[in-house]
């Protein structure tokens, strides 16, 4: 499958949010429950004591706006491992996977959506089944010059050579 720096963009980022949809999907379904918050105390994380069917489990979560005078939290936990849990928030649940993202799309998208030396204008992607997975080939344009379709760079070799050429041509004529 070939695909150009927008269309990778898209694939990449796409797939993570679609992993991300997985990741999310089973904690937007899960049970509530209120835990309370136990000993010892903490400036940064709060240590729960919650019970699902009379079985007691015990977990440590970030902070994350629990104020300290708070002695009980509303808490998500998963139906199949209710020792999985996490604090019913924003802040809780899906902050942190969002801001690694974010990383990642502002990343991308500076490489992949602008102008850069790292992946220049033309840059096709390849994806393949075998090793290496990902393959890319650059493109780099060719400036029109008076001797045909070449490069500056190559139009001055061509010049000095041919110089060289012709010099050497009359030096054999004399």
């Amino acid at each position: 499958m070939r695909l150009g720096k927008f269309k990778m963009f898209l694939l990449l980022n796409g797939v993570i949010a679609f992993f991300f949809f997985l990741y999310f999907s089973p904690w937007l379904f899960s049970d509530v429950t209120t835990a309370k918050i136990v000993t010892p105390y903490e400036a940064t994380k709060v240590h729960i004591s919650y019970t699902v069917n009379g079985v007691a489990y015990f977990g440590s979560h970030l902070r994350n706006g629990v104020e300290f005078s708070t002695r009980s939290v509303s808490l998500r936990y998963l139906r199949f491992h209710p020792q999985s849990s996490r604090i019913n928030s924003f802040m809780g649940i899906w902050a942190e996977p969002l801001a690694w993202w974010s990383v990642f799309l502002m990343a991308s998208a500076m490489l992949l959506l602008t102008h850069n030396t790292v992946f220049s204008k033309g840059t096709i992607f390849q994806i393949q089944k075998k090793f290496p997975w990902i393959f890319m080939e650059e493109y780099f344009p060719f400036h029109n010059t008076k001797h045909g379709n070449h490069s500056t760079y190559e139009t001055e070799i061509n010049t000095s050579n041919q110089k060289k050429k012709n010099h050497l041509l009359k030096k054999g004529a004399k």
